[in-house]
């Protein structure tokens, strides 16, 4: 969704920008309402090496006549590069990263790939020097443009907490956490579900938990089952609440007393932000995005990772908290600062600009 609404954005802006995409792939099936101009090839990216598909990027390019080419997918990277090495030397490469590099990425391979970029753009400072460690990239090739969202979407939401919790179809008089995002092993539900009954036997804290996303695509459902499996062994039914994901996650945010972001690692983390523009108090992993989104604790409440109880001092903290209101208030300023659609595109403008 981040890189359509960016092609949409782009488009807004003045640039004329045409999408090539994998038709097995979601992104494909919802570009139409953000794009005009869409092409499509199997498996791009996967398979360097297939003739067909690699005559059909070619084509594609040849007819186009693309001046940058812009990628969010980093297998990508290995396909492009050699179409610039070998084809077609004056076309820009932009990588935008969406993923840590994770391993170390320093071979010959490596190198000569990215070498062929011309820019490199990560979210985060911290996800630039992860980077700069882990692969031969140049760090004056590197960028740091943020995501960026419609924040007046969230800041100048006037919907009342009675009327989201009557949306949410959970009582307006109880002490309520919440979590959006794909039900997964990864986002960490079980340790939210484990933390409201943690939070009541052991700091007298009598929280609900609102979980609210959809299970992640070919997962099956055993992950689910097995939260709602947990839920009745700790006697939770009347305190956990489960919700299918919506587009207007505007009644969530103001439903809610806290977020949570229990993950072990947010690259980003658009909820976050997310969160932070619709004036939420915020709780989350001392790591990554999270971690540097939220200014290393200025900004909301950080635990360590699968720390029972630094979950639940640092939601005592909160509550004892008499700035708390202004903490929430330098969140929603930061987000206004840093990680609005204005800002990014304004950045990004001046980026592919000055490849040009």
């Amino acid at each position: 969704m981040n890189t359509l609404k960016l092609a949409q954005w782009l488009q807004d802006a003045g640039w004329q920008v045409r999408m090539l995409l994998n038709e097995q792939g979601e992104t494909f099936n919802r570009a139409e309402a953000y794009c005009k101009d869409i092409a499509s090839v199997q498996d791009i990216g996967e398979k360097t090496l297939n003739k067909p598909n690699a005559t059909i990027i070619k084509q594609w390019l040849k007819e186009n006549n693309v001046s940058i080419l812009f990628t969010p997918y980093n297998k990508d990277i290995a396909a492009l590069s050699n179409y610039k090495r070998f084809k077609n030397k004056h076309v820009k490469l932009v990588y935008q990263q969406h993923m840590k590099v994770g391993v170390k990425k320093r071979d010959l391979i490596h190198t000569l790939r990215y070498n062929m970029l011309d820019s490199w753009i990560s979210p985060l400072q911290y996800l630039k020097q992860e980077t700069i460690r882990n692969t031969r990239v140049p760090a004056n090739k590197i960028s740091i443009i943020p995501f960026g969202l419609e924040a007046n979407k969230y800041i100048h939401n006037n919907i009342t907490k009675a009327e989201a919790r009557k949306q949410l179809n959970i009582s307006e008089n109880v002490p309520l956490i919440g979590l959006l995002g794909r039900i997964d092993p990864k986002k960490e539900q079980k340790f939210l579900i484990q933390a409201i009954d943690h939070l009541k036997k052991h700091y007298q804290l009598d929280y609900q938990l609102i979980i609210m996303g959809s299970v992640t695509p070919n997962e099956g459902d055993a992950y689910i089952n097995s939260l709602n499996a947990l839920v009745n062994g700790l006697g939770l039914q009347d305190k956990v609440h489960f919700r299918d994901f919506v587009a207007d996650v505007a009644p969530f945010y103001k439903g809610i007393d806290v977020f949570a972001i229990p993950s072990s690692g947010e690259t980003f983390g658009m909820v976050t932000i997310e969160a932070m523009a619709s004036g939420c108090p915020i709780i989350g992993t001392n790591k990554d995005g999270t971690q540097e989104l939220l200014e290393h604790g200025k900004l909301g409440y950080l635990y360590e990772y699968n720390d029972l109880d630094g979950f639940c001092k640092q939601l005592q903290s909160l509550n004892q908290n008499k700035q708390l209101a202004i903490m929430v208030q330098e969140a929603e300023e930061a987000v206004q600062h840093h990680y609005t659609k204005e800002v990014m595109c304004e950045k990004l403008n001046t980026l592919l600009y000055g490849l040009l």
